[in-house]
Order: structure tokens, then sequence, then C-alpha cells
């Protein structure tokens, strides 16, 4: 077997998914190794139990064996690319995640994994009219500027954020809670074609996997990790938008939301979002400015300097972006924790107030939360811990 086929092979186990998989990996130092392992090594290292022992005997099954192969024989008649998370095709984003997937199927354009920058619109798939055309609009927009929009293909504002930028001749990435080949939901068959001609479709799951509810939990993370900034146009309170956004937090992306009637229960959660923090979207035209202009980027890391007081020159994390915002002695950390004894305050309006990177000031608060010296609350509001 070929190394995807192993890795598809360990992932297709039953009670075994992408943690698991890396799990695997580490342990043994290779899907090979792990598929080699004695059965009571290989459970102990799913950490599952009884789970273990039934992944472990799974591995012989001549059935999932041969899907495996029947799986990849159909990825690759289809013209689809597979790429591992060893592949330097592999969208660097994704190995932020907790659990990357460890094998993605694509289908069209690969060069826009690579394309920069790219704006992640979500929202509820039973929208407003109003929903559907601002994210219509602000896929056109964005297309028109250059920007690569993706999104995940749903009925709602998915679709509208997706025909947006198809409409404007602009580059667009699906991520699909199917397989590549599945068009799901039926009534997007045209515009899955189309994508698939003019933009990427891409998915974790294998040829003629059907979409399932579990699925969409998971492909909202990639939304989240293949973007450079993510856009809630509409979402109700209980809207699985914001699972992507909680993905993005944990990814220290920016998050913008529409603003929507306060009576809307379809805008519930997208309103409860800007009351956390999040940027309000007031302005198409004016988002899109900021897109291309390269505010919405991820920062760079800097590096230490020797020579500015308190920091360490052999230290790579949350010192050395500290020591480039040292003012008069004190540090951007040391600013942000005093700027907190006063209240909490969200991530951008700390980056406001010191002129500072959102980027870099996520990175700190995400550092000091880590250390026990913040504590997250909704949004991107932080306070000092108690």
């Amino acid at each position: 077997m070929s190394d995807t086929a192993r890795l598809l092979l360990l992932e297709q186990l039953p009670h075994v998914g992408p943690v698991t998989v890396g799990r695997l990996v580490q342990t043994f130092g290779s899907a090979q190794a792990a598929l080699a392992a004695s059965d009571d090594a290989f459970a102990a290292a799913t950490e599952r139990g009884s789970a273990g022992r039934e992944a472990a005997a799974a591995r012989r099954d001549p059935e999932l064996r041969a899907s495996v192969r029947r799986a990849l024989k159909r990825a690759r008649a289809a013209g689809m690319v597979v790429v591992t998370w060893d592949d330097p095709e592999y969208p660097a984003g994704l190995h932020h995640l907790a659990d990357p997937p460890p094998l993605l199927f694509l289908h069209g354009r690969m060069e826009l994994l690579a394309r920069t920058p790219t704006v992640t619109i979500v929202g509820a798939r039973r929208s407003t009219a109003r929903g559907r055309a601002t994210a219509e609009r602000l896929g056109a927009a964005l297309g028109r500027a250059g920007a690569c929009v993706v999104s995940g293909l749903a009925l709602g504002i998915d679709g509208a954020a997706h025909a947006g930028a198809l409409r404007a001749g602009g580059d667009t990435v699906a991520v699909l809670g199917a397989g590549p080949d599945v068009a799901y939901p039926r009534f997007h068959r045209r515009m899955h074609a189309e994508i698939r001609s003019r933009g990427l479709l891409v998915s974790e799951f294998p040829p003629g996997t059907e979409a399932a509810p579990h699925h969409f939990p998971r492909r909202n993370r990639i939304l989240a990790a293949l973007a450079g900034a993510v856009v809630v146009v509409e979402a109700g309170r209980r809207s699985g938008s914001l699972i992507t956004v909680d993905h993005a937090l944990d990814l220290g992306k920016e998050i913008w939301a529409v603003p929507g009637p306060i009576d809307t229960a379809v805008c519930a959660g997208s309103n409860r979002l800007l009351a956390d923090g999040a940027r309000p979207l007031v302005s198409v035209d004016g988002f899109v400015e900021r897109v291309m202009s390269g505010t919405e980027r991820t920062a760079p890391a800097q590096e230490p300097d020797a020579s500015a007081p308190g920091t360490d020159p052999s230290d790579a994390g949350s010192a050395s972006m500290a020591a480039a915002h040292a003012d008069a002695g004190n540090t951007l950390e040391e600013r942000i924790l005093s700027a907190l004894r006063e209240g909490p305050a969200a991530a951008d309006e700390l980056a406001a107030r010191f002129e500072a990177p959102i980027a870099t000031v996520l990175a700190l608060l995400t550092t000091l939360e880590l250390h026990g010296e913040v504590e997250r609350l909704a949004g991107t509001r932080f306070r000092r811990a108690a």
C-alpha cells in the first residue's frame, strides 16, 4: 500500500478519527508501522479501550482495505489530487488545528490553496433575502478585487457567497461535508460543477461519501483554518457558523459580523458576536479595501531583540513579540496585563489602544491564557485571571 492508502485505512478504522490517527503515527513513527504493530500495542496507542481493540482487529479486514483502494482509484479516475499532511501542497494553516485531517481530496485548481488573501464567509442556511444579497455582494466584491472566497456550499449564505465570487469572475473554494464528487445539497449541483471547473472543491472525506450531520462540524474547522479573516453574515444562536468562529478564534483569526435587526432570530448569533467583540462589517467596499491592503493578513512573528530590557534571546515565544513592542521599559505584554486590571477588554480594543497588530495581540493573549494569567470570555474578550 502507498503511504496515502495507509493513512486513509487508519482513518477509516472504526472509532478512529484525525486525532487518533495523529497519535498512532506519532507513537509508531509512521502509518506503515502503526498498521504492522501488534493488536495490544495498537489498541493501547489509541487510548480507547475495547474500541481500540476493535480498531486493531479491523486493520486486517479485506473489505475495508478494498474500499480504500476503490476510493483512491475513484479519485484518480475523476482527476482529483490527494494530499496528506506530509505533502508540501497541504495547506499550512491546517497544521495549527488540534485535529488536522490526515488527507485532503482536492478537485479543481490546486493553486488556490496558496492564494492570499482569503476570506471565509459563513452564515445561516435559513437566511433572509437581505442576508443572501449581502453575502453575494460581498463575494462579488472580494472576487473582483482578487481575494479568494472560501465557504461551505450550503444553502443560504454559503451558496450566495460562492455565487457572488463566480459571477464576478473571481476565485472561490468550497469545503464540503461530503466526498468531493458528491453534490450536496442537490440544489447546488450546478454550482458544485462550476466550482470544480473554475475554483476548488476540498474535502477530507473520500469520493462517494454521502453528507452526514456529524461531517459538518468537522468541515467547519477547515473553513476556519483556510481563512485570513472570517465573516459571519447571519447566524442564529445555535448556528453551525459559530463553530467556525470558535475554531477561527483558537487560530487567532479576525472575526467580522454583519449587524442585523435585533428582533430577527437568524441574526441573534451574529449580533451576539458583535457584542462579544467581533468587528462590525458595515461597508462592503471598506472591508474589501482593508482585506486587499493586507491589514487582515497575519503579521509575522518578530525576532527577539537581545538589547531590549527584559528579553531572553533564547525565547522565541511571547517574549520575542513583547520585545518588539517595548516602550519605556514596559513590554506590550505588561501593558496588556495592566489594561486588563482596569476591566475586561476585547483584543481589537487592546490592539487599537497600543497601536499593535491584532495578530500579535491575540498571540500574546493566547500565551497569557495558557500561562493562567488571563481568562477568555465570549468572543475575543479577555480579563485578568482571578
